[in-house]
């Protein structure tokens, strides 16, 4: 078996391939104790393979799988949740950008890094973690980071949410609470019973009464990367 810390958690994994440990290597632990196990079995992988929108590699299902376990033993016991998004430090704070895919977030998380060069650090391009810590909601990177591999093993506490649209003007507006929860739920992996959705719920709920979410229209200048920093300025 071997250990990988991710958002801070040690996490042993069992009867994985050689693929998945290389995909994993970087989150790579030296504890010899972890605090759960996920067990591959082919029963996970047959069920990504049957809910898959899209065919893709043999491999890819066991990534898969196990992201989803991790998941829900997250989520039921360590206050936290996948979020799709594209996520930045810049200053110390995360900058979260969320939407339906092919909406554009790696594209402006890249004009972030354009406009303020290495004042900015990428924590995760596709698949972070979330986790409430004493009462500071962090993003965390994952292994899970995209088509363009872009994630580093850090945690940063959020600043801000950004839902994206693709617009021809830049423009910000801050999200009501129900309308924020709905786009957040859209964008993560919804539990299978009734108490792990509650607790998701009271933990958007509390996400969103303490960190502003915007919808953010925004087309692909510069000009998009002031209006989101604005408008968090600006409350």
């Amino acid at each position: 078996m071997d250990i990988y810390r991710i958002a801070d958690i040690e996490i042993g994994i069992e009867n994985h391939s050689e693929f998945t440990k290389k995909y994993l290597s970087e989150y790579k632990s030296d504890s010899t104790e972890a605090e759960f196990i996920v067990i591959v079995t082919e029963e996970m992988l047959n069920y990504e393979k049957e809910i898959a929108v899209e065919k893709t590699a043999e491999p890819y299902y066991e990534i898969t799988a196990i992201l989803r376990a991790i998941c829900y033993v997250v989520l039921e016991n360590y206050s936290g949740f996948f979020l799709h998004c594209s996520c930045l430090e810049y200053n110390g704070e995360a900058y979260v950008f969320t939407a339906k895919s092919g909406t554009g977030k790696s594209t402006h998380s890249r004009l972030w890094r354009k406009v303020f060069g290495e004042k900015v650090t990428m924590i995760n391009d596709d698949k972070p973690i979330v986790r409430l810590v004493d009462d500071t909601f962090y993003i965390y990177g994952t292994p899970w980071n995209g088509k363009h591999n872009i994630s580093n093993n850090i945690k940063v506490p959020i600043k801000a949410i950004f839902y994206l649209h693709q617009s021809k003007e830049n423009k910000a507006v801050q999200c009501d609470p129900i309308s924020a929860i709905s786009k957040l739920l859209s964008q993560t992996v919804l539990p299978d019973n009734k108490a792990s959705m509650n607790n998701l719920l009271t933990m958007l709920e509390k996400l969103i009464s303490t960190t502003p979410m915007f919808d953010l229209f925004c087309n692909i200048s510069e000009d998009a990367v002031y209006t989101a920093l604005n408008s968090v300025n600006e409350i």
